[in-house]
């Protein structure tokens, strides 16, 4: 066989998604050429100029299938029919395409699930090659599927159960844990709530491997943020980009504010919490009941783009990590921490230490961690009156240090 990758990875840049990004980070690196076969997705113009301008990404010949939004309709549920016919030809198609040529490796990722289902079918048909599963979420045991839906719709309640059994289907994450060859995730973790439901626990996890969420230090969209000058708005400015739903839970970070500001009056001229994307409507009537629209503001969500450029012009960076306080280990981990740490500013992290969030920011020197609200409390303060200096290496972020990891176990 030829030093060659087949990789069915479902979507894939330039379609921009954090684990097109991350499927895209743990292969460039190898030394042998890429056949990609997958769905279509929108191209994202910035993403598509990182890579025109990115030598690694010529080993990668990409063969689209059908559109992405049909097949994968996670924001359109009523698609649900036609994607259930396209993610089952997908797998059919992916065989076909793997037997037209000579390859020693195959990759697939856990999202879309129906990657791994594809990769399943061809080891089996072809248990020579080595196939390389990549993790990015638990989908086994997800304490996300057992969000609580009681102040939801009905509609809501069939969508979201609907979405969970097609979508995060359990039998997506065991066609790899219990038949690749490598298994790999972003931490430890991840890893371990993963592999702790397999009764081979110790066999799993001597074929995996530990490859953490990096950045390209050519990219200018990392690059630029290595190079931010420092701000210092007399109203500190603290952002969170991202979504705020199930278990990213706020309640504690409301309560906290809410005290804070009948301690300190004019809390509003010291600091200034704003929120972009997708809030639970529970959350925002309690914004209200609290009186702090005037220190907790709400905007839509942003392109990436925009919210780089939000980030370096923050005072503060807040991160609502997934919240499982009475769990042995906490999987989730925020691919957002990547850009709070290479712009080396003030971190409030809503976490709790079984989390790795926790960990890498303890790790790291940040003291402003931690989810109960005294805490918060105490964070918030000193955020506001402290001008703490960070000083610690990327050199673990980076991802040019990974060369040939997966191709070499």
């Amino acid at each position: 066989m030829k030093n060659k990758m087949f990789v069915v990875p479902g979507s894939f840049v330039p379609y921009n998604d954090t684990v097109t990004i991350l499927s895209y980070k743990r292969l460039r690196n190898l030394d042998m050429d890429m056949d990609v076969f997958c769905f279509k997705g929108k191209e994202d113009p910035s993403l598509v100029k990182e890579l025109e301008q990115d030598e690694a990404f010529k080993k990668f010949h990409i063969k689209y299938t059908t559109d992405l939004d049909w097949a994968i309709p996670r924001n359109y549920p009523l698609r649900l029919p036609v994607s259930l016919f396209l993610m089952n030809k997908y797998v059919h198609d992916s065989l076909k395409e793997f037997e037209k040529g000579d390859y020693s490796y195959l990759f697939t990722s856990i999202v879309p699930g129906i990657s791994h289902i594809a990769g399943a079918k061809i080891k089996k048909k072809h248990p020579e090659v080595k196939w390389i599963a990549s993790f990015s979420d638990p989908f086994k045991g997800s304490p996300y599927k057992k969000t609580d839906l009681n102040d939801r719709s009905i509609f809501y309640k069939i969508a979201f159960n609907v979405g969970a059994f097609f979508l995060y289907n359990d039998r997506y994450e065991e066609a790899a844990v219990k038949n690749a060859d490598v298994l790999v995730f972003i931490c430890e973790e991840q890893r371990d709530f993963t592999l702790k439901q397999y009764p081979n626990y110790e066999e799993l996890l001597k074929k995996s491997v530990i490859y953490p969420l990096t950045y390209i230090p050519e990219w200018k969209m990392y690059s630029d943020l290595l190079d931010v000058p420092k701000v210092h708005h007399e109203v500190k400015q603290a952002v969170h980009l991202g979504r705020l739903y199930g278990l990213r839970k706020i309640d504690n970070f409301l309560e906290a504010l809410k005290e804070l500001k009948s301690e300190v009056p004019d809390l509003k001229n010291m600091i200034v919490f704003h929120q972009y994307s997708e809030i639970q409507a529970p959350d925002v009537k309690k914004i209200r009941e609290y009186g702090l629209e005037d220190v907790f503001v709400l905007h839509d969500k942003v392109t990436y783009k925009e919210s780089v450029e939000i980030m370096k012009d923050a005072d503060i960076l807040v991160l609502f990590d997934t919240l499982m306080p009475k769990a042995e280990c906490q999987p989730y981990l925020p691919s957002k921490i990547v850009e709070y740490l290479m712009l080396k500013k003030p971190v409030l992290g809503i976490c709790d230490s079984n989390s790795p969030s926790y960990r890498i920011l303890k790790e790291c020197g940040f003291d402003t961690v931690g989810s109960e609200k005294e805490k918060i409390k105490s964070n918030i303060r000193s955020l506001i009156f402290d001008e703490p200096v960070y000083d610690y290496s990327l050199e673990k972020l980076n991802n040019d240090n990974y060369n040939n990891l997966l191709a070499d176990r």
